[in-house]
């Protein structure tokens, strides 16, 4: 009965995949231009202890190709410990059109400081589209043009597409793992559903933005992206997922397996507001592990076969997904990527239920 289980679940999974490779091949939506004239834009960027990356994220804004008399920057520091300030301060004062946002009060006990952050750069914006990334990353030239273009009002909210930087193993495997969930994302949204959005690389319709009460409404979940995505959703809006080499924005990876288990603990809480067929889907990549120890116990070469194919299927996704942006994945990656995974799905699982606050931007929030 225990290995009939196990292998059933196995062969579930390994179906997703087999679906999902589907998705991204046959179905796969592009959103082109849905107007010839550029509208007015703005771009928010929440800032909190990151004088080290600022620069590179600045500098990348600054080659953005879009007219001057047409974008606006708004810029705030979430109580920084560094030199984010000053560097804000002094980047602002180059433009016209930047704008630096003074934050009076710090954020309550159990409010998500960013959130809070980008509801008061909100409050500033006069008109415009509403366009979001994070100073840890690095946007490319065509970002904002195509972005705003492809954007719909029925959408309400327009995710681009993000990747993880970096030459280590540890850095690769975590942009596998992106790219793995982000061709999720992109499946699903593709179908008419919503499973999540992506903060650092966002763009929200002002109307969209006010009638789901904007972050405010949020700011007591520490995944404000998914949580405002989620109401969109909810309002009959439809959130659509952009993916090309000119809205792929490069964000840093987590510098070790801690932060990196602590940024999982934030989207584990997250994905349990999440309706619960989802769940059950995220709950099945689990379960898969397990079932393939019981397999492999009682059944060696079944079980190898089932995730042989399972391997397979999951790595034509994610080449496939992130071949969208022109981006080349290596054999030996993809093959590596499944110990990895294994590992980091259950050091989550462990993690989360770890009697520990989820720490964020040197806060804890319980």
């Amino acid at each position: 009965m225990l290995l009939t289980g196990g292998i059933c679940i196995m062969v579930l999974v390994g179906i997703q995949y087999l679906m999902l490779w589907l998705l991204i091949r046959f179905n796969f939506r592009n959103y082109g231009a849905c107007t010839s004239e550029l509208p007015k834009v703005n771009i928010l960027i929440p800032c909190r202890n990151e004088a080290h990356n600022l620069p590179a994220c600045l500098k990348s804004l600054e080659n953005l190709k879009y007219p001057e008399d047409k974008i606006h920057f708004f810029l705030a520091d979430d109580h920084s410990e560094d030199q984010t300030g000053a560097i804000l301060a002094d980047w602002a004062a180059a433009g016209n059109n930047r704008h630096l946002v003074q934050l009076e009060h710090r954020p309550g006990a159990e409010e998500n400081g960013k959130a809070v952050a980008l509801a008061a750069m909100v409050s500033c914006v006069k008109e415009g589209l509403l366009l979001f990334t994070d100073a840890d990353c690095v946007v490319p030239p065509l970002w904002a043009e195509k972005m705003c273009l492809a954007y719909q009002e029925d959408f309400g909210l327009l995710t681009g597409t993000t990747m993880i930087s970096g030459n280590h193993l540890f850095h690769l495997m975590q942009s596998m793992d992106w790219w793995l969930t982000l061709g999720k994302v992109k499946a699903v949204a593709d179908m008419g559903f919503s499973l999540t959005a992506m903060g650092n690389n966002m763009l929200v319709g002002q109307k969209a933005y006010w009638q789901s009460g904007g972050f405010l409404v949020v700011k007591d979940q520490v995944t404000e992206d998914l949580a405002l995505s989620k109401i969109l959703f909810q309002q009959g809006y439809r959130p659509a997922h952009l993916v090309s080499k000119d809205v792929l924005v490069k964000t840093k990876p987590e510098k070790n397996f801690i932060s990196l288990m602590e940024q999982r603990k934030r989207w584990a809480r997250g994905a349990f507001s999440l309706p619960w067929y989802w769940q059950l889907l995220l709950g099945l990549q689990l379960a898969f592990y397990l079932a393939l120890l019981v397999g492999l116990i009682h059944s060696f070469w079944l079980a190898a076969g089932i995730w042989g194919v399972k391997i397979c299927f999951q790595s034509l996704f994610i080449s496939t997904f992130a071949g969208k942006t022109e981006t080349k994945i290596g054999l030996l990656p993809l093959l590596g990527f499944e110990i990895y995974n294994w590992l980091v799905s259950w050091s989550t699982v462990l993690y989360y239920f770890w009697p520990s606050s989820v720490k964020w931007k040197n806060r804890k929030y319980t």
